[in-house]
């Protein structure tokens, strides 16, 4: 092969290249990505970010030794019944279910409404409780309780499926028609204190 050929063919490569090269193009902008495609590792998470400055009540890890009891994990959502009440139906996220926290309240609730008067807020849900058992259903109105009464506007909860009212159980088991409050759960929710010495350590 003669030099001047063996130029040409060099150069009809680097042609080559700079065509392929031209032709792969950087987008302008970010591309959405279709919904089929997202979470392809596992279940999508359906709970909010834990961060912000409101709370809502998950189950916490089940001690086989220690009865259930609720934690407060935090939360950037509105500071409004419904705001919460969204996020607590949402449930624990990723991140929350890696830590075993857990929800009693079954994922197909709707809130249908809420009302405030004066501090009494009445919750009114679909019908979706009759599937949980006894332990299941004190637990899922004590989240709905606690989670409604963190906001500082809230006192008590009257909850109501399908805009009719029934009874609902206290942390004791016991049923009742009245509102609920924070105090008709003594005890269920973990405390955010920590954990002190009983003596206090001599001074060096």
């Amino acid at each position: 092969m003669t030099r001047s050929r063996l130029m040409l063919l060099v150069l009809a490569v680097f042609g080559l290249v700079g065509v392929a090269a031209c032709s792969i193009q950087p987008e302008a902008s970010p591309s959405d990505i279709p919904p089929e495609d997202r979470g392809v590792f596992g279940e999508p998470a359906t709970g909010d970010e834990a961060a912000g400055t409101d709370r809502i009540h998950l189950l916490a890890p089940n001690d086989p030794d220690e009865p259930q009891r609720l934690r407060a994990v935090s939360r950037d959502v509105p500071s409004t019944p419904s705001g919460l009440l969204t996020s607590l139906f949402a449930g624990p996220n990723a991140d929350e279910r890696d830590q075993r926290l857990d929800t009693a309240i079954p994922n197909d609730i709707e809130l249908l409404s809420t009302r405030l008067v004066g501090q009494l807020l009445t919750v009114d849900v679909n019908d979706i409780f009759g599937e949980l058992t006894t332990e299941g259903l004190r637990l899922a109105v004590a989240q709905i309780v606690t989670t409604a009464t963190e906001l500082d506007s809230v006192q008590a909860v009257r909850l109501l499926i399908d805009g009719e009212e029934r009874v609902w159980p206290r942390g004791n088991g016991e049923l009742t028609a009245e509102p609920l409050t924070a105090f008709d759960y003594p005890g269920l929710v973990e405390s955010s204190q920590p954990a002190f010495p009983g003596i206090p350590s001599p001074i060096a």
